[in-house]
């Protein structure tokens, strides 16, 4: 048997081992989360690439040429021309209103695992209204309904819009 000190020497030597094992431990599993929970990087380069054959128009132009028409809100449509980008990491400028979220963009493949999350606060902090509840049931086909519905969200447009449930418009 060992004298007290070498008992507490080994018993702080062995901590130190169950720490470290830990941190790598956790490190590794980390590693295999963030696989599962980033964006497919190949996926997302082809649809840039398709997109690319497109030409990228300013936010202005973007704005007027798409969204104007449909009477989505100029800050409705900036708030869209910046953030999906970050969400999805796709080239926005390019993207026209009937690309379809799934088919064409590839959206829940490209975009982060909580881009809903980070939308949902974003656009809180930009406008002051709550997604949360609303988005849940909300499934847009297309990039245009994810802007109309957006646009829908913020009060003073909200009579406009159609009512996610039916076709009828809310007056």
């Amino acid at each position: 048997m060992g004298t007290l000190e070498e008992i507490q020497s080994e018993a702080w030597a062995l901590s130190i081992f169950k720490r470290i094992w830990q941190r790598l431990k956790n490190a590794f599993l980390s590693l295999q989360t963030y696989d599962v929970l980033s964006p497919d990087f190949e996926q997302r380069r082809q649809v840039n690439r398709m997109l690319r054959d497109r030409p990228a128009l300013s936010l202005p132009k973007w704005y007027k040429a798409y969204y104007q028409p449909s009477s989505i809100a100029p800050s409705v449509a900036a708030f869209a021309y910046s953030y999906l980008k970050k969400y999805s990491g796709l080239g926005i400028a390019r993207v026209l209103p009937g690309d379809r979220l799934e088919a064409d963009l590839h959206w829940t493949e490209v975009c982060w695992f909580d881009w809903e999350t980070r939308l949902c606060e974003d656009f809180w902090q930009c406008f002051g209204t709550d997604l949360s509840d609303r988005l849940e049931d909300f499934h847009p086909y297309t990039m245009a309904d994810l802007l109309e519905f957006l646009n829908c969200q913020i009060p003073q447009n909200s009579r406009f819009c159609k009512d996610n449930k039916s076709d009828n418009i809310r007056l």
